[in-house]
Protein backbone atom coordinates (compact mmCIF):
# COMPACT_ATOMS: atom_id res chain seq x y z
CA UNK A 1 0.00 0.00 0.00
CA UNK A 2 1.36 3.54 -0.94
CA UNK A 3 -0.57 6.93 -0.57
CA UNK A 4 -0.14 10.52 -1.29
CA UNK A 5 1.93 11.36 1.79
CA UNK A 6 4.37 8.61 1.65
CA UNK A 7 3.25 6.11 3.69
CA UNK A 8 3.12 2.79 2.82
CA UNK A 9 3.54 -1.31 3.66
CA UNK A 10 3.75 -4.44 2.20
CA UNK A 11 2.03 -8.16 3.16
CA UNK A 12 3.64 -10.15 4.77
CA UNK A 13 2.67 -13.89 5.75
CA UNK A 14 1.16 -14.55 9.62
CA UNK A 15 3.31 -14.24 12.02
CA UNK A 16 1.16 -15.75 14.39
CA UNK A 17 -1.83 -17.89 15.09
CA UNK A 18 -4.92 -17.24 17.07
CA UNK A 19 -6.12 -19.30 19.56
CA UNK A 20 -9.67 -18.42 19.64
CA UNK A 21 -10.03 -19.44 15.97
CA UNK A 22 -9.54 -23.12 17.21
CA UNK A 23 -11.67 -24.55 19.04
CA UNK A 24 -10.19 -27.86 18.92
CA UNK A 25 -6.99 -27.01 20.67
CA UNK A 26 -8.74 -24.61 23.09
CA UNK A 27 -11.03 -27.77 24.22
CA UNK A 28 -7.51 -29.92 24.25
CA UNK A 29 -6.13 -27.86 26.46
CA UNK A 30 -9.27 -26.88 28.50
CA UNK A 31 -10.30 -30.93 28.86
CA UNK A 32 -7.25 -31.39 31.38
CA UNK A 33 -7.76 -34.84 33.04
CA UNK A 34 -10.69 -35.56 30.53
CA UNK A 35 -10.00 -38.37 28.63
CA UNK A 36 -9.13 -38.05 24.84
CA UNK A 37 -11.90 -40.26 24.61
CA UNK A 38 -14.57 -38.01 26.06
CA UNK A 39 -12.63 -35.45 24.16
CA UNK A 40 -13.32 -36.75 20.67
CA UNK A 41 -16.90 -37.98 21.50
CA UNK A 42 -17.62 -34.78 22.03
CA UNK A 43 -16.18 -33.60 19.05
CA UNK A 44 -17.81 -36.03 16.84
CA UNK A 45 -21.30 -34.54 18.02
CA UNK A 46 -20.25 -30.93 17.75
CA UNK A 47 -19.30 -31.55 14.51
CA UNK A 48 -22.55 -33.65 13.31
CA UNK A 49 -23.87 -31.67 10.95
CA UNK A 50 -22.18 -29.86 8.47
CA UNK A 51 -24.89 -26.97 8.44
CA UNK A 52 -24.28 -26.48 12.06
CA UNK A 53 -20.63 -25.72 12.87
CA UNK A 54 -21.76 -24.70 16.08
CA UNK A 55 -23.61 -27.33 17.61
CA UNK A 56 -25.54 -27.73 21.13
CA UNK A 57 -23.44 -29.59 22.63
CA UNK A 58 -20.14 -27.91 21.98
CA UNK A 59 -22.16 -24.63 23.72
CA UNK A 60 -23.16 -26.38 26.06
CA UNK A 61 -19.66 -27.29 27.17
CA UNK A 62 -18.76 -23.92 26.96
CA UNK A 63 -21.58 -22.42 28.94
CA UNK A 64 -20.61 -24.80 31.66
CA UNK A 65 -16.83 -23.94 31.66
CA UNK A 66 -17.52 -20.22 31.73
CA UNK A 67 -20.00 -20.51 34.84
CA UNK A 68 -17.89 -22.58 36.81
CA UNK A 69 -14.79 -20.76 35.84
CA UNK A 70 -17.34 -17.31 37.23
CA UNK A 71 -18.14 -19.32 40.21
CA UNK A 72 -14.21 -19.03 41.61
CA UNK A 73 -12.42 -15.94 39.63
CA UNK A 74 -13.98 -13.85 42.94
CA UNK A 75 -15.26 -11.03 40.41
CA UNK A 76 -18.75 -9.90 41.93
CA UNK A 77 -22.04 -10.91 39.82
CA UNK A 78 -22.73 -7.30 39.26
CA UNK A 79 -19.16 -6.71 37.87
CA UNK A 80 -19.80 -9.75 35.73
CA UNK A 81 -23.01 -8.75 34.10
CA UNK A 82 -21.31 -5.60 33.27
CA UNK A 83 -19.06 -7.63 30.67
CA UNK A 84 -20.37 -9.27 27.30
CA UNK A 85 -19.92 -12.81 26.20
CA UNK A 86 -18.68 -13.53 23.08
CA UNK A 87 -16.67 -15.00 20.91
CA UNK A 88 -13.22 -13.00 20.43
CA UNK A 89 -11.98 -13.16 16.37
CA UNK A 90 -8.92 -10.91 16.10
CA UNK A 91 -8.47 -8.96 12.69
CA UNK A 92 -5.70 -10.38 10.47
CA UNK A 93 -2.23 -8.52 11.22
CA UNK A 94 -2.19 -7.24 7.98
CA UNK A 95 -5.98 -5.61 8.71
CA UNK A 96 -4.58 -4.25 12.18
CA UNK A 97 -1.37 -3.00 10.33
CA UNK A 98 -3.70 -0.99 7.73
CA UNK A 99 -5.99 0.64 10.54
CA UNK A 100 -2.88 1.80 13.07
CA UNK A 101 -1.14 3.59 9.61
CA UNK A 102 -4.35 5.13 8.86
CA UNK A 103 -4.66 6.83 12.27
CA UNK A 104 -0.75 7.81 12.22
CA UNK A 105 -1.39 9.34 8.78
CA UNK A 106 -4.61 11.12 10.02
CA UNK A 107 -2.60 13.03 12.72
CA UNK A 108 0.58 13.34 11.13
CA UNK A 109 -1.38 15.56 8.47
CA UNK A 110 -2.72 17.68 10.96
CA UNK A 111 0.90 18.37 12.86
CA UNK A 112 2.95 18.55 9.81
CA UNK A 113 2.91 22.01 7.69
CA UNK A 114 4.35 21.52 4.24
CA UNK A 115 4.22 25.06 2.68
CA UNK A 116 6.65 26.57 4.92
CA UNK A 117 9.83 25.88 3.05
CA UNK A 118 9.63 28.34 0.41
CA UNK A 119 12.72 30.22 0.13
CA UNK A 120 16.21 29.26 -1.25
CA UNK A 121 16.92 25.53 -2.57
CA UNK A 122 20.21 24.36 -2.56
CA UNK A 123 22.16 20.90 -3.59
CA UNK A 124 24.73 18.64 -1.84
CA UNK A 125 27.11 18.06 -3.34
CA UNK A 126 26.52 20.15 -6.46
CA UNK A 127 26.48 23.45 -4.37
CA UNK A 128 28.31 22.05 -1.45
CA UNK A 129 30.82 19.38 -0.76
CA UNK A 130 29.04 18.43 2.75
CA UNK A 131 25.33 18.54 4.49
CA UNK A 132 26.63 20.45 7.32
CA UNK A 133 28.55 22.76 4.92
CA UNK A 134 25.16 23.13 3.42
CA UNK A 135 22.93 23.44 6.95
CA UNK A 136 25.80 26.41 7.90
CA UNK A 137 24.56 28.83 5.57
CA UNK A 138 21.02 28.05 5.27
CA UNK A 139 18.43 30.15 6.53
CA UNK A 140 14.95 29.42 7.87
CA UNK A 141 12.47 28.04 4.45
CA UNK A 142 15.30 26.98 2.67
CA UNK A 143 15.38 23.26 1.43
CA UNK A 144 18.87 21.03 0.93
CA UNK A 145 18.57 18.41 -1.26
CA UNK A 146 21.11 15.51 -0.72
CA UNK A 147 21.99 13.59 -3.55
CA UNK A 148 22.43 10.04 -3.66
CA UNK A 149 25.52 9.00 -1.59
CA UNK A 150 27.54 7.92 1.84
CA UNK A 151 28.30 10.83 3.44
CA UNK A 152 30.58 9.69 6.47
CA UNK A 153 29.42 13.11 8.56
CA UNK A 154 27.92 14.07 11.98
CA UNK A 155 25.55 16.97 11.83
CA UNK A 156 23.95 19.75 13.42
CA UNK A 157 20.18 21.10 12.10
CA UNK A 158 18.91 24.42 12.58
CA UNK A 159 15.77 26.00 13.10
CA UNK A 160 13.56 26.14 9.96
CA UNK A 161 15.66 24.41 7.66
CA UNK A 162 14.09 20.98 5.37
CA UNK A 163 16.88 18.28 4.92
CA UNK A 164 15.58 15.78 2.33
CA UNK A 165 17.05 13.00 0.48
CA UNK A 166 17.02 13.82 -3.77
CA UNK A 167 13.77 12.26 -5.01
CA UNK A 168 14.43 12.60 -9.28
CA UNK A 169 15.40 9.35 -10.57
CA UNK A 170 12.72 7.35 -9.03
CA UNK A 171 13.87 7.91 -5.24
CA UNK A 172 10.12 8.65 -4.52
CA UNK A 173 8.76 5.35 -5.72
CA UNK A 174 8.12 3.13 -2.38
CA UNK A 175 10.78 0.56 -2.10
CA UNK A 176 10.46 -2.91 0.22
CA UNK A 177 13.15 -2.73 3.26
CA UNK A 178 14.03 -6.31 4.23
CA UNK A 179 12.43 -8.11 7.28
CA UNK A 180 10.00 -5.09 7.81
CA UNK A 181 6.05 -4.32 7.29
CA UNK A 182 6.91 -0.46 6.00
CA UNK A 183 8.00 0.90 2.70
CA UNK A 184 10.87 3.68 2.58
CA UNK A 185 10.73 5.96 -0.15
CA UNK A 186 13.80 4.46 -2.34
CA UNK A 187 15.50 7.96 -1.83
CA UNK A 188 16.07 6.91 1.58
CA UNK A 189 17.51 3.73 1.14
CA UNK A 190 20.31 5.25 -1.13
CA UNK A 191 21.09 8.09 0.72
CA UNK A 192 23.18 7.37 3.90
CA UNK A 193 24.31 9.25 7.12
CA UNK A 194 27.82 6.99 8.21
CA UNK A 195 29.19 7.20 12.01
CA UNK A 196 31.66 4.98 11.13
CA UNK A 197 34.32 7.07 11.59
CA UNK A 198 33.08 9.21 14.41
CA UNK A 199 33.96 9.05 17.89
CA UNK A 200 31.59 8.50 20.47
CA UNK A 201 30.32 11.89 21.63
CA UNK A 202 26.93 13.61 23.66
CA UNK A 203 26.29 14.70 19.88
CA UNK A 204 24.20 12.50 17.67
CA UNK A 205 24.76 11.75 14.05
CA UNK A 206 21.52 14.11 13.16
CA UNK A 207 21.80 16.36 16.28
CA UNK A 208 19.45 19.84 16.59
CA UNK A 209 20.35 23.10 17.93
CA UNK A 210 18.16 23.69 20.81
CA UNK A 211 14.75 25.40 20.57
CA UNK A 212 13.90 24.37 16.98
CA UNK A 213 10.71 23.65 15.82
CA UNK A 214 8.50 21.66 13.86
CA UNK A 215 9.70 23.68 10.90
CA UNK A 216 13.12 21.81 10.97
CA UNK A 217 12.34 18.89 9.38
CA UNK A 218 14.81 15.77 8.20
CA UNK A 219 13.47 13.54 5.24
CA UNK A 220 14.56 10.19 3.78
CA UNK A 221 18.09 8.94 5.20
CA UNK A 222 19.46 6.03 6.41
CA UNK A 223 21.36 6.75 9.22
CA UNK A 224 23.61 3.99 10.78
CA UNK A 225 27.08 3.17 12.06
CA UNK A 226 27.06 5.22 15.05
CA UNK A 227 29.96 4.54 17.33
CA UNK A 228 28.80 2.15 20.39
CA UNK A 229 28.27 3.65 23.56
CA UNK A 230 26.39 2.71 27.01
CA UNK A 231 23.14 4.32 26.80
CA UNK A 232 22.19 3.76 30.25
CA UNK A 233 25.03 6.07 31.68
CA UNK A 234 24.12 9.98 31.71
CA UNK A 235 25.42 12.02 28.99
CA UNK A 236 24.60 9.74 26.14
CA UNK A 237 23.67 10.03 22.63
CA UNK A 238 20.85 8.79 20.41
CA UNK A 239 21.66 8.31 16.67
CA UNK A 240 19.20 11.19 15.90
CA UNK A 241 19.04 13.19 18.48
CA UNK A 242 16.56 15.47 19.24
CA UNK A 243 17.50 17.37 22.98
CA UNK A 244 15.49 20.43 23.28
CA UNK A 245 14.21 20.46 20.01
CA UNK A 246 10.82 20.07 18.69
CA UNK A 247 11.17 18.87 14.21
CA UNK A 248 9.97 16.58 12.52
CA UNK A 249 11.77 13.23 11.57
CA UNK A 250 10.10 11.45 9.05
CA UNK A 251 11.03 8.77 6.18
CA UNK A 252 14.03 7.74 8.02
CA UNK A 253 16.03 4.52 8.01
CA UNK A 254 17.91 4.24 12.00
CA UNK A 255 19.55 1.15 11.65
CA UNK A 256 22.50 -0.53 13.07
CA UNK A 257 23.58 2.14 15.67
CA UNK A 258 25.69 1.65 19.11
CA UNK A 259 22.94 3.36 20.92
CA UNK A 260 19.18 4.32 21.05
CA UNK A 261 17.86 5.10 17.36
CA UNK A 262 15.84 8.11 17.64
CA UNK A 263 15.81 9.71 21.29
CA UNK A 264 13.81 12.62 22.73
CA UNK A 265 14.76 14.75 25.62
CA UNK A 266 13.96 18.50 27.02
CA UNK A 267 16.95 20.69 27.98
CA UNK A 268 17.62 22.30 31.76
CA UNK A 269 18.88 25.32 32.29
CA UNK A 270 21.56 23.40 34.11
CA UNK A 271 22.73 21.39 31.19
CA UNK A 272 26.07 21.48 31.94
CA UNK A 273 26.01 20.42 35.63
CA UNK A 274 27.12 17.63 37.54
CA UNK A 275 24.54 14.72 37.38
CA UNK A 276 24.07 14.84 41.16
CA UNK A 277 23.55 18.88 41.07
CA UNK A 278 21.13 18.66 38.00
CA UNK A 279 17.08 20.20 39.17
CA UNK A 280 14.97 18.01 36.74
CA UNK A 281 12.20 19.81 37.59
CA UNK A 282 9.62 21.27 35.09
CA UNK A 283 10.02 24.81 35.91
CA UNK A 284 14.23 24.09 35.11
CA UNK A 285 12.85 23.14 31.53
CA UNK A 286 14.35 25.55 29.30
CA UNK A 287 13.22 23.74 25.73
CA UNK A 288 10.85 21.79 25.61
CA UNK A 289 10.84 18.30 23.09
CA UNK A 290 7.40 17.84 21.23
CA UNK A 291 8.80 16.89 18.03
CA UNK A 292 7.18 14.56 15.30
CA UNK A 293 8.35 11.01 14.47
CA UNK A 294 6.62 9.71 12.03
CA UNK A 295 6.70 6.73 9.11
CA UNK A 296 10.45 5.15 10.38
CA UNK A 297 11.78 2.31 10.66
CA UNK A 298 14.27 1.91 13.31
CA UNK A 299 16.22 -1.63 13.78
CA UNK A 300 19.02 -3.42 15.69
CA UNK A 301 19.96 -0.50 17.52
CA UNK A 302 21.70 -1.23 20.58
CA UNK A 303 19.53 0.51 22.76
CA UNK A 304 15.71 1.56 22.75
CA UNK A 305 14.31 1.71 19.17
CA UNK A 306 12.58 5.06 20.49
CA UNK A 307 13.37 6.91 23.79
CA UNK A 308 11.10 9.06 25.46
CA UNK A 309 12.31 10.83 28.31
CA UNK A 310 12.27 13.74 31.18
CA UNK A 311 9.61 15.66 30.52
CA UNK A 312 9.64 15.17 26.43
CA UNK A 313 6.15 14.76 24.54
CA UNK A 314 6.63 14.19 20.75
CA UNK A 315 4.05 12.61 18.56
CA UNK A 316 5.88 9.24 17.86
CA UNK A 317 3.80 8.14 14.51
CA UNK A 318 3.52 5.28 12.40
CA UNK A 319 7.47 3.55 13.06
CA UNK A 320 8.42 0.27 12.51
CA UNK A 321 10.26 -0.63 15.29
CA UNK A 322 11.95 -4.10 15.84
CA UNK A 323 15.33 -5.90 16.54
CA UNK A 324 16.53 -3.77 18.56
CA UNK A 325 18.51 -5.00 21.70
CA UNK A 326 20.88 -3.68 24.54
CA UNK A 327 21.78 -7.06 26.00
CA UNK A 328 25.41 -6.34 25.40
CA UNK A 329 25.18 -4.12 28.12
CA UNK A 330 24.16 -6.05 31.08
CA UNK A 331 22.18 -4.01 32.76
CA UNK A 332 18.04 -4.36 32.59
CA UNK A 333 17.11 -4.70 28.99
CA UNK A 334 15.27 -2.02 27.06
CA UNK A 335 11.48 -2.88 24.99
CA UNK A 336 11.43 -1.33 21.50
CA UNK A 337 9.94 1.88 22.91
CA UNK A 338 10.79 3.05 26.30
CA UNK A 339 9.44 5.99 27.85
CA UNK A 340 10.76 7.13 31.71
CA UNK A 341 11.33 10.22 33.65
CA UNK A 342 8.22 12.15 33.01
CA UNK A 343 7.95 12.11 29.78
CA UNK A 344 4.48 12.49 27.97
CA UNK A 345 4.34 11.58 24.63
CA UNK A 346 1.65 10.52 22.18
CA UNK A 347 2.32 6.95 20.75
CA UNK A 348 0.14 6.07 17.36
CA UNK A 349 -0.01 3.55 15.00
CA UNK A 350 3.23 2.34 15.38
CA UNK A 351 3.91 -1.45 14.76
CA UNK A 352 6.83 -2.61 17.25
CA UNK A 353 7.55 -6.10 17.01
CA UNK A 354 10.98 -8.33 17.83
CA UNK A 355 12.29 -6.89 20.16
CA UNK A 356 13.82 -9.27 22.72
CA UNK A 357 12.79 -7.16 25.93
CA UNK A 358 9.96 -6.45 25.15
CA UNK A 359 7.13 -3.76 23.38
CA UNK A 360 6.37 -0.60 24.73
CA UNK A 361 7.42 -0.31 28.70
CA UNK A 362 6.77 3.10 30.26
CA UNK A 363 8.28 3.33 33.44
CA UNK A 364 9.11 6.20 36.45
CA UNK A 365 13.17 5.80 35.91
CA UNK A 366 15.58 5.61 38.55
CA UNK A 367 16.19 9.10 40.78
CA UNK A 368 18.51 11.30 38.95
CA UNK A 369 19.53 15.13 40.30
CA UNK A 370 18.77 16.67 43.25
CA UNK A 371 14.96 16.90 42.75
CA UNK A 372 12.26 14.52 42.23
CA UNK A 373 11.18 15.05 38.62
CA UNK A 374 8.09 16.32 39.62
CA UNK A 375 5.38 15.31 36.59
CA UNK A 376 4.93 11.75 35.98
CA UNK A 377 5.30 9.52 33.39
CA UNK A 378 2.31 9.49 31.27
CA UNK A 379 2.24 8.54 27.65
CA UNK A 380 -0.73 7.62 25.59
CA UNK A 381 -0.61 4.82 22.98
CA UNK A 382 -3.64 4.14 21.02
CA UNK A 383 -3.87 1.59 17.81
CA UNK A 384 -0.40 0.47 17.74
CA UNK A 385 0.22 -3.23 16.66
CA UNK A 386 2.27 -5.08 18.86
CA UNK A 387 3.82 -8.81 18.35
CA UNK A 388 6.17 -11.19 19.46
CA UNK A 389 8.56 -9.30 21.45
CA UNK A 390 10.87 -11.62 24.04
CA UNK A 391 10.24 -14.65 25.59
CA UNK A 392 8.47 -13.58 28.87
CA UNK A 393 8.32 -9.75 28.12
CA UNK A 394 5.30 -7.74 28.28
CA UNK A 395 3.42 -6.31 24.40
CA UNK A 396 2.64 -2.93 26.21
CA UNK A 397 3.44 -2.09 30.35
CA UNK A 398 3.54 0.67 32.45
CA UNK A 399 5.67 0.45 36.00
CA UNK A 400 4.63 3.18 38.43
CA UNK A 401 3.99 5.40 35.42
CA UNK A 402 0.67 7.83 36.07
CA UNK A 403 -1.22 9.55 38.15
CA UNK A 404 -4.90 10.64 38.19
CA UNK A 405 -4.14 13.73 36.84
CA UNK A 406 -2.33 12.21 33.86
CA UNK A 407 -3.09 8.81 33.53
CA UNK A 408 -1.63 6.63 31.53
CA UNK A 409 -3.81 5.54 28.67
CA UNK A 410 -3.75 2.43 26.38
CA UNK A 411 -6.52 2.84 24.11
CA UNK A 412 -7.33 1.04 20.67
CA UNK A 413 -3.88 -0.78 20.79
CA UNK A 414 -3.64 -4.60 19.06
CA UNK A 415 -1.63 -7.08 21.09
CA UNK A 416 -0.52 -10.51 20.00
CA UNK A 417 1.60 -13.55 21.21
CA UNK A 418 3.00 -11.58 23.82
CA UNK A 419 5.66 -13.40 25.84
CA UNK A 420 4.30 -12.36 29.00
CA UNK A 421 1.74 -10.30 29.78
CA UNK A 422 -0.22 -8.20 26.82
CA UNK A 423 -0.82 -5.48 28.96
CA UNK A 424 0.00 -4.80 32.28
CA UNK A 425 -0.10 -1.67 35.04
CA UNK A 426 2.49 -2.48 37.99
CA UNK A 427 3.86 -0.98 40.80
CA UNK A 428 1.62 1.83 41.23
CA UNK A 429 0.86 3.06 37.97
CA UNK A 430 -2.10 4.43 37.28
CA UNK A 431 -3.98 4.27 33.68
CA UNK A 432 -6.32 4.08 31.43
CA UNK A 433 -7.04 0.62 29.38
CA UNK A 434 -9.86 0.83 26.88
CA UNK A 435 -10.94 -1.14 23.48
CA UNK A 436 -7.83 -3.51 22.99
CA UNK A 437 -7.15 -6.35 21.31
CA UNK A 438 -4.97 -8.66 23.34
CA UNK A 439 -4.35 -12.80 21.31
CA UNK A 440 -2.18 -15.22 22.61
CA UNK A 441 -0.54 -13.72 25.39
CA UNK A 442 2.07 -15.84 27.48
CA UNK A 443 0.77 -14.87 30.87
CA UNK A 444 -3.04 -13.39 32.01
CA UNK A 445 -4.20 -10.93 28.29
CA UNK A 446 -4.52 -7.77 30.77
CA UNK A 447 -3.15 -7.73 34.07
CA UNK A 448 -3.37 -4.72 36.88
CA UNK A 449 -1.07 -5.90 39.84
CA UNK A 450 -0.37 -3.01 42.52
CA UNK A 451 -1.91 -0.29 40.64
CA UNK A 452 -5.23 1.43 39.74
CA UNK A 453 -6.87 1.48 36.59
CA UNK A 454 -9.41 3.96 36.27
CA UNK A 455 -11.41 2.63 33.48
CA UNK A 456 -10.90 -0.93 31.95
CA UNK A 457 -13.34 -0.79 29.56
CA UNK A 458 -14.13 -2.67 26.28
CA UNK A 459 -10.90 -4.96 25.79
CA UNK A 460 -11.09 -8.49 23.74
CA UNK A 461 -8.82 -10.73 24.84
CA UNK A 462 -8.31 -14.46 23.56
CA UNK A 463 -5.60 -17.03 23.86
CA UNK A 464 -3.92 -15.79 27.20
CA UNK A 465 -2.04 -18.79 28.78
CA UNK A 466 -4.04 -17.95 32.21
CA UNK A 467 -6.87 -15.38 32.84
CA UNK A 468 -8.05 -13.13 30.64
CA UNK A 469 -7.92 -10.08 32.74
CA UNK A 470 -6.22 -10.84 36.14
CA UNK A 471 -6.59 -8.30 39.02
CA UNK A 472 -4.34 -8.23 41.74
CA UNK A 473 -2.23 -6.91 44.84
CA UNK A 474 -4.35 -4.56 46.01
CA UNK A 475 -4.87 -3.42 42.71
CA UNK A 476 -7.69 -1.12 42.42
CA UNK A 477 -9.98 -0.61 39.07
CA UNK A 478 -12.75 1.97 39.28
CA UNK A 479 -14.48 0.90 36.24
CA UNK A 480 -15.16 -2.11 34.47
CA UNK A 481 -17.66 -2.67 31.67
CA UNK A 482 -17.64 -4.29 28.09
CA UNK A 483 -14.91 -6.63 28.11
CA UNK A 484 -14.85 -10.04 26.92
CA UNK A 485 -12.37 -12.59 27.26
CA UNK A 486 -12.86 -16.27 25.08
CA UNK A 487 -10.72 -18.75 24.69
CA UNK A 488 -8.07 -18.38 27.67
CA UNK A 489 -6.49 -20.71 29.94
CA UNK A 490 -7.94 -19.34 32.97
CA UNK A 491 -11.63 -17.82 33.71
CA UNK A 492 -12.45 -15.03 32.11
CA UNK A 493 -12.06 -12.32 34.86
CA UNK A 494 -9.96 -12.91 37.92
CA UNK A 495 -9.99 -10.86 40.96
CA UNK A 496 -7.45 -11.60 43.41
CA UNK A 497 -6.31 -9.65 46.50
CA UNK A 498 -7.84 -6.38 45.34
CA UNK A 499 -10.97 -4.16 44.53
CA UNK A 500 -13.37 -3.43 41.50
CA UNK A 501 -15.49 -0.56 42.49
CA UNK A 502 -19.50 -1.77 42.18
CA UNK A 503 -21.76 0.37 39.94
CA UNK A 504 -22.61 3.66 41.37
CA UNK A 505 -19.28 3.57 43.82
Amino acid sequence: MSSSSGLGYKTKPLPWRPLAVNSGRIAMKWMGSIGAGIFSAIMLLAVGSAQEPEKTVWQAWEHQKREAQDRVCGVPEAILKRQVLARVRPPAIEEAISIALEAARTEAASLIDGKFHTGRRVCVPDDYKTIQGALDEAKPGDVIVVKPGTYFELIVMKDGIKLVSDGSDGGEDMAPVEGAWLQLPRRALRTIIDGSRAMPSNRGMIDFNTGVGRHTIVDGFTVQNFPKQNHHIPGHAHAVNARGASPVITNCYVRDNGSTGIGSHVAFRDQEKRMSERDFRWANVSHTAEGIIYHNIVRENVGLGIGCNHLSAPFVLGNEVFLNSDAELGDEPSPGVGIQHGAAPRIVGNIIHDNPAGGILSKTGEPEGAHPIDRATSPTLVKNVVFENGKGRPGISARGSGSEDAPVRFVGNFIYDAGAVGIGLSEGAVGVIEDNLISGSGGPGIEVSHAAALRLNGNRVCGANGPGVLISNDAKVFEMVSNVADGNRGPRFMLRGATILLPGG
